[in-house]
């Protein structure tokens, strides 16, 4: 069976997850030390209403394009159909999106009194949203992905350590940022019309209503997942008035989702590959390895939290660190649900059972999250300790539904 692709498009992400490495440790201890513990706290929250935002506006059409795409293969002119068919869904969705934002922004305290912040945020989100990264995975092809996103934050380091010199230049974060997300969605889209040979067409409604309908179950799964995490530090933004707290809480998750965006190249490389050829196989031996190498960076991650949290953060974010080490556990429970996930669940036509799995962990999250504040006792120790259980009750529904894919006859 042939591999080649999947291995080069794993060194591709991999190149890719390096330079999503050390970019953020440029940046991130920068705007830590120039913007201040509270400054920062609003980043912090706006990524994460971002993070809520994005997944609203991709809809799931990154996974459902990429099954798509792959199982096209060499049809031009189906792949063009469902080309246009996403982004003209994804015009609308942006639209819609920059509607809700605002009665959302209203209710939440830190977001209202920083409403400016928040929609240039969003029009970098939109950018995001827009870029055709499920055409690129779907034909294996992951190298523009690696470089466009190289190029876009260069672009990004130069103009925050020209331009954001104190808290007052806040502003200019978002700003910068969308700058740099544009520059890389007019790359992409450069490489997927002249290179690829793509372009809009038109489609009918009923085409269109499909697609939506369709990607709607990825949706729901993506959606879910994101609660884990977003409506988490959004709810810690609502009860914890600390900012110091949601500042020590946004660097111990991004420690550990950058950790996790390790197995982002395995994931994505062998999402086609699966959807194409079927290694079951190859995925086994993949998860057997990858969980083995999440439990030795947890310990990891243990017994140096302390000195993570001060390189990341700087020595006012030290004392964090009993943060990050609650939360250390998810390493291990989570590589299993993603591999589970998209590369074998949704690429073996089994996208409801991932959904599902995806759901009843949220729920299970976001009953814990109120029985925490009906009881009074919503403190970030007890949300980290509520993260772990939900990331390991999820890796155990999605072994559930794997089992008969990996080791059925």
């Amino acid at each position: 069976m042939d591999r080649s692709k999947f291995k080069k498009n794993t060194f591709m992400q991999y190149l890719l997850q390096i330079a999503k490495y050390i970019f953020p440790f440029i940046t991130i201890p920068y705007l830590t030390r120039v913007l201040g513990p509270d400054v920062y706290a609003i980043r912090a929250y706006v990524l994460a209403a971002m993070t809520i935002m994005q997944v609203f506006l991709d809809f799931g059409f990154t996974a459902y394009g990429s099954k798509l795409i792959a199982e096209a293969k060499d049809n031009i002119d189906l792949v063009r159909t469902a080309t246009s068919s996403i982004m003209y869904s994804k015009f609308v969705l942006c639209l819609l999106g920059s509607i809700v934002l605002f009665p959302v922004c209203l209710f939440i305290p830190i977001l209202s009194s920083n409403i400016i912040y928040v929609y240039i945020a969003y029009i970098g989100t939109c950018f995001t949203a827009l870029l055709p990264d499920f055409i690129f995975q779907g034909q294996e092809n992951m190298s523009i992905i690696t470089n466009r996103y190289v190029l876009s934050q260069i672009v990004s380091i130069i103009l925050i350590i020209l331009l954001i010199r104190s808290d007052a230049d806040i502003l200019l974060v978002p700003i910068i940022e969308a700058i740099a997300t544009l520059v890389a969605l007019i790359w992409s889209w450069h490489n997927a019309i002249f290179q690829h040979n793509i372009m809009f067409i038109r489609v009918h409604l009923s085409f269109i209503l499909k697609s939506l309908k369709e990607a709607f179950i990825f949706f729901l799964s993506s959606a879910s997942t994101v609660l884990f995490s977003s409506l988490t530090t959004l709810m810690i933004g609502i009860y914890i008035d600390d900012s110091a707290q949601i500042s020590y809480w946004s660097i111990a998750i991004t420690v550990i989702s950058a950790i996790q965006s390790l197995y982002s190249p395995i994931a994505n490389s062998l999402y086609p590959h699966m959807v194409i050829r079927k290694d079951k196989l190859l995925a086994k031996r993949i998860l057997y390895i990858g969980t083995f190498t999440s439990i030795l960076l947890t310990f990891f991650v243990v017994l140096f939290s302390q000195q993570i949290m001060s390189i990341i953060g700087g020595e006012a974010f030290q004392s964090g660190s009993n943060i990050l080490t609650l939360l250390a556990p998810m390493l291990v429970f989570s590589f299993p649900s993603i591999l589970l996930g998209y590369p074998i669940l949704a690429a073996c036509n089994k996208a409801k059972y991932m959904t599902l799995t995806s759901i009843l962990a949220s729920i299970f999250h976001i009953m814990g999250l109120f029985i925490l504040c009906a009881l009074d006792i919503f403190t970030i120790t007890n949300v980290a300790i509520l993260r772990c259980l939900t990331e390991l009750l999820f890796m155990i529904f999605r072994f559930i539904f794997s089992f008969t894919i990996l080791y059925g006859h």
